[in-house]
């Protein structure tokens, strides 16, 4: 399993659209772990409407289940006229669109998205903690530069799903 699950109910975790992806449908092992990390540490994941668009829309099973359960529930992205927060997008777009070799036109807007979503919740509602949760590494670059750049390392912090619920090597396939 994992070092220690880094979620607690003090903050709020933004969770991208691959770690969805990446936990399977309610019935997966992989998302009852992930669903009882979350619940255990009392944690509500919060998820971008873009976030809910690339996963098939709130009706699908593995949304739909989360948010009947409790613990995830959709939130709007930042004001377009937030400063701090359009600059974190930036930023990110920058870093993802380097990482990847792809012009910051065709970067996945949901990706840049995240890291204004953090330092907006961090600055305007007090939030003490702020994670987000993400597999795609040029994200994950991206959104860590943006934190930096904007000074807020020491409050918005981002993982990956082993970091949430380990890395059981019981859910991959083996070839013999």
């Amino acid at each position: 399993m994992s070092r220690g699950n880094p979620l607690s109910s003090e903050q709020d975790v933004f969770v991208d659209a691959n770690i969805f992806f990446a936990i399977g449908h309610p019935s997966n092992p992989r998302y009852t772990r992930f669903r009882s990390a979350v619940r255990n540490a009392d944690a509500v994941c919060k998820l971008p409407r873009r976030v809910i668009g690339e996963l098939g829309g709130s009706e699908t099973d593995r949304v739909r289940t989360a948010l009947d359960e409790g613990w995830a529930e959709i939130i709007d992205a930042p004001s377009p006229t937030d400063g701090d927060a359009v600059a974190a997008s930036d930023i990110a777009t920058r870093t993802i669109a380097n990482e990847t070799g792809k012009p910051e036109h065709e970067v996945e807007k949901t990706d840049a998205i995240l890291a204004g979503l953090a330092i907006q919740y961090v600055r305007d509602r007090s939030t003490e903690r702020v994670v987000v949760l993400t597999d795609d590494k040029p994200a994950r670059k991206g959104i860590e530069n943006a934190v930096t750049a904007q000074d807020y390392t020491d409050v918005i912090s981002v993982y990956g799903l082993t970091d949430i619920i380990g890395d059981d090597s019981g859910d991959s396939m083996r070839l013999i």
